[in-house]
């Protein structure tokens, strides 16, 4: 998940610090009310001169996948015109932020210890949404080649794969 996690934000902050010509863009960006206080909250919570790249770090998951959001749409993607955060993909900005929440979903299911697995060799990632292994890890592809083939060789995809197989093979429910 963290390599998920580091990728979408850092092809998300490089592609806005190109369109506003800045690190800090998202002190210029316009963030709805409550971004705007969790950038805050970042800020106070790592320094106040601290930064952007410890700021960015501190921002959530949530934060980056909203950013991606239809209500974002224009307002950063469209009317800016930064460069692509996901240039490996033609799949469509709503295509991806529902990806996105969908990993989102699952990545809160996991740190609060919920179930994931599931008998149809997928992942449970929250209500009707589930995810083969290779759809967990196919936003990295859509950031950078190299960094999806990396992320692969750190992440144990083929043992997660081959748990959610051997469950399927074993009849049971989940």
């Amino acid at each position: 998940m963290h390599g998920i996690e580091v990728s979408l934000r850092n092809a998300a902050h490089h592609a806005l610090s190109n369109s506003y010509g800045a690190q800090d863009w998202y002190d210029q960006a316009p963030l709805t009310v409550h971004w705007m206080r969790v950038v805050r909250d970042a800020k106070n919570k790592v320094g106040g001169n601290a930064a952007p790249g410890k700021v960015v770090a501190e921002l959530n998951f949530g934060f980056w996948a909203d950013l991606c959001g239809k209500r974002n749409h224009n307002i950063l993607w469209v009317h800016r015109k930064p460069s692509s955060a996901f240039p490996n993909t033609t799949l469509s900005r709503d295509q991806i932020h529902t990806r996105l929440r969908v990993i989102q979903s699952l990545r809160n299911r996991i740190s609060h210890h919920e179930p994931v697995l599931t008998s149809s060799k997928t992942v449970y990632a929250a209500r009707h949404s589930r995810l083969t292994i290779p759809e967990l890890i196919e936003p990295v592809e859509w950031v950078c080649i190299e960094t999806a083939r990396w992320v692969k060789t750190k992440f144990r995809g083929s043992q997660a794969q081959r748990v959610l197989e051997d469950v399927n093979k074993l009849g049971l429910t989940l």
